[in-house]
């Protein structure tokens, strides 16, 4: 490739080519790299392209407008039955629920000796392989609020930096949207309400707060009845509703048993129920994730956080979205990128190695509030009786 530089320059621009691929087309790159929540947010037109901030602001839908005056309209004096518009209950949108964008970084090395053959196909599979890790890192960084490897804890990370349980430079986790200024919590108080969750408390706006359901015993024996409980508590119209319910492996194994074992259902349609990985009941997708584990975190008795809990979490994908930051192309400005390239490909200093280095920021967020999303309490034990 002739000198140094030339070499690194020739490298630079496959890379840009490459990372410019994946990073304009953010939704195959999140259906192929992601197991549950990132491919959903995908294929349920939930990702949304949002511009640089420090946070992602969305109205709360449930404290706007004035109050309504009902009055008679053929009465000469046209006074209301009750105090007019201008009183001192007039409420108007004061403040968003926010939620934190943080960035986050990686290098992509490479070898300087590249392989015999067409570079571009290699550099090319080191973006496509760097891109399904970072996807999947976030699709962990959401269900656990942990980096790194499948732990065996879940941890609660809040929205936003004003919020308890916020972790610099961490997105939302999933917990922490059933978890968090909720009545019954998993912390050391009873009094949660007055904490904030994507700075808004519900001792403000009670209907911030999450539907929680306990359920009547401990396994699977009825959870039937409890899912269908939670359901219907926490639907209010068709955009404002559950649409899907994650829970472990083990307990959507056992779930699926139940309902293979109760239903009255043809041969084959109960052979290959739950193949596709869901299983439709109540106007819902009952599914599972692997990184979702038994915990203490999901114990909301009074006891708190003593029990580990099968988590049941009843989700409104009209309401939760996964926000990326337009950053512009890598080739191009006018392409719609969310990765940035820093600089060029440089030489590591202690290494034989190159490597290139990445930026891109994103947060999860939920848009229409949080009383359409569920969770069953109790359930320590993922048999069925």
């Amino acid at each position: 490739m002739g000198t140094a530089g030339s070499y690194n320059q020739t490298l630079d621009t496959m890379v840009a080519t490459a990372l410019d691929t994946y990073s304009r087309d953010p939704i195959n790159a999140l259906t192929d790299g992601g197991e549950k929540f990132m491919k959903t947010a995908a294929q349920k037109g939930r990702v949304f392209l949002v511009n640089d901030a420090e946070a992602v602001r969305h109205p709360i839908m449930h404290a706007h407008g004035e109050a309504t005056s009902l009055y008679k309209a053929d009465q000469l004096d046209g006074t209301p039955s009750a105090a007019n518009n201008l009183s001192a209950t007039a409420s108007d949108i004061l403040t968003f629920a926010l939620f934190d964008l943080p960035a986050a970084t990686r290098n992509i090395n490479f070898p300087q000796s590249q392989p015999p053959g067409n570079l571009i196909d290699f550099v090319a599979s080191q973006m496509k392989a760097t891109m399904t890790s970072l996807i999947n890192q976030e699709e962990l960084l959401f269900t656990q609020g942990t980096t790194g490897e499948s732990s065996t804890t879940q941890t609660q990370r809040d929205p936003f930096s004003a919020d308890g349980d916020n972790t610099a430079g961490i997105p939302m986790s999933l917990a922490s949207i059933f978890l968090q200024s909720s009545a019954t919590s998993n912390e050391a108080s009873a009094t949660s309400t007055a904490k904030s969750w994507g700075n808004v408390k519900t001792d403000n706006i009670a209907k911030w707060q999450p539907t929680h359901v306990t359920s009547g015993q401990v396994n699977l024996s009825d959870i039937y009845t409890d899912i269908q409980s939670a359901i219907l508590n926490a639907s209010y119209s068709e955009e404002e509703r559950p649409t899907d319910l994650y829970t472990t492996l083990l307990a959507f194994e056992g779930i699926l048993s139940k309902l293979r074992a109760d239903a009255a259902l043809p041969d084959p349609v109960r052979a290959n129920m739950g193949k596709e990985g869901t299983i439709p009941f109540g106007g819902i997708n009952i599914d599972w994730s692997r990184y979702l584990l038994k915990d203490v975190i999901f114990d909301t008795s009074a006891t708190y956080a003593t029990t580990a809990t099968t988590p049941l979490l009843g989700v409104n994908w009209n309401s939760l979205r996964y926000n990326v930051v337009r950053q512009g192309g890598i080739m191009s400005d006018s392409s719609l990128g969310f990765i940035r390239k820093i600089g060029d490909v440089l030489p590591h200093p202690t290494k034989t190695n190159l490597f290139q280095r990445i930026e891109f920021k994103r947060c999860w967020s939920c848009d229409k509030g949080r009383r359409s999303f569920f969770m069953i309490n109790g359930i320590t034990s993922d048999v069925i009786a």
